[in-house]
């Protein structure tokens, strides 16, 4: 039996998984020629034994249909067939009438049952194997052999059962590590398309909300304070050159946005959109770079949902550090955005602060407005 009935190979399998197979269809070559053997040793035994012609052309004929049914058999048993059930008595009858009937050197074709029985998939192949193997020793015993010459034939017998069933379990592990594996890289691909859909919401959006405010601010100053509208036009162009920037970070995953940064950029973005911004954080802080970037991204969401939606007059964005735990929020007076605020936004927010055992708040609060509250523990990271 060749590594290739035993399962298909595939040209797209690591080169570790095509070794495994290789080793086990080795395995299963040299198991076949040992059966081989041992039936035309049996066969040549019995014809050394100068029995009437007539018999030793049925022994040879009986032989060689036994090799081939085995060798049907166990591809049928490996394939998992239907027609195995059917196939398998068959067989069965075949080698163990085969050895009532020539002597117990022709136990060595039962060999040929148990392997093919070791490689079906199915919880009883255990007791079918040991009873054809006690089978063969008490077939034995019947012509003559002795107790310890049965039994050495009952182990003879069982082993390449066993040995079957342990490479096809082996089988079966390595190919449900190998579907395991291929599952693993399609869901990394799905949650790398995930974070640069979230990362591109977040940093598009974010930007876009601070451009439409600016530019609308500048259209209003061009004519009353000239100089001003110049500056908040070379705001829009930072802006717009940081979000150039970040995108094709985001694409390459080495952007990591800083809390400090964000609470900057979020006072001069409400501060264009002419909102009261008011902060309350530490005046230092140490934070793991995954859980402060956390805090940025929801300081950024946050700020651009007041930005967006809000029709706040002010804003309030609070952090706090506690042993363990640390939590920033964003507030506001306003309305709240449309529908309660489950956006894409707010979703991507929650599966970031999900992926560190973080847990986020969003709602209107009892004075009013609208809030979004994240706490992460600090061993997160």
């Amino acid at each position: 039996m060749t590594s290739a009935s035993m399962s298909g190979t595939r040209r797209d399998e690591p080169a570790g998984s095509l070794s495994a197979e290789r080793i086990w269809g080795v395995r299963n070559l040299t198991r076949s020629l040992i059966m081989f053997g041992g039936t035309v040793w049996a066969t040549a035994y019995f014809i050394v034994q100068h029995p009437p012609m007539w018999q030793s052309v049925l022994a040879v004929a009986w032989a060689t249909a036994t090799a081939v049914l085995g060798m049907f058999t166990g591809v049928l048993a490996q394939r998992g067939s239907p027609s195995f059930p059917r196939v398998f008595p068959v067989l069965v009858v075949v080698t163990l009438g085969l050895e009532a009937w020539g002597g117990w050197p022709w136990a060595a074709t039962v060999t040929w049952a148990t392997t093919a029985c070791g490689w079906r998939r199915a919880p009883r192949s255990r007791p079918r194997i040991a009873a054809l193997a006690v089978a063969a020793g008490l077939i034995a015993l019947a012509h003559g052999l002795p107790v310890a010459g049965a039994l050495a034939l009952v182990v003879f017998v069982l082993l390449p059962g066993i040995f079957a069933m342990q490479t096809r379990q082996s089988a079966d592990l390595v190919r449900e590590l190998q579907e395991t594996r291929r599952e693993l890289a399609r869901l990394a691909v799905v949650e790398e398309r995930n974070r640069i859909a979230r990362d591109l919401h977040d940093l598009v959006g974010h930007s876009l909300s601070v451009v439409a405010v600016k530019t609308e601010l500048a259209r209003r100053l061009v004519t009353a304070a000239p100089e001003r509208a110049a500056t908040e036009l070379d705001d829009i162009e930072s802006v717009v050159r940081r979000a150039l920037a970040e995108v094709r970070q985001a694409v390459t995953n080495y952007r990591q946005p800083t809390l400090a940064a964000e609470i900057a950029g979020a006072v001069s973005a409400a501060r264009s959109a002419q909102i009261q911004c008011t902060i309350d954080i530490p005046d230092t802080w140490e934070l793991p770079a995954p859980v402060e970037g956390l805090l940025a991204w929801t300081v950024r969401e946050g700020v651009t949902n007041v930005l967006r939606h809000s029709g706040a007059a002010h804003c309030w964005i609070s952090l706090e550090l506690a042993e363990q735990v640390v939590s920033v929020e964003i507030r506001d007076d306003g309305r709240g955005p449309a529908g309660g605020g489950a956006g894409n936004g707010i979703t991507g927010l929650s599966e970031r602060a999900a992926a560190f055992g973080g847990q986020i708040e969003v709602g209107a609060p009892a004075e009013g407005g609208f809030r979004i509250r994240v706490r992460v523990p600090l061993e997160a990271s």
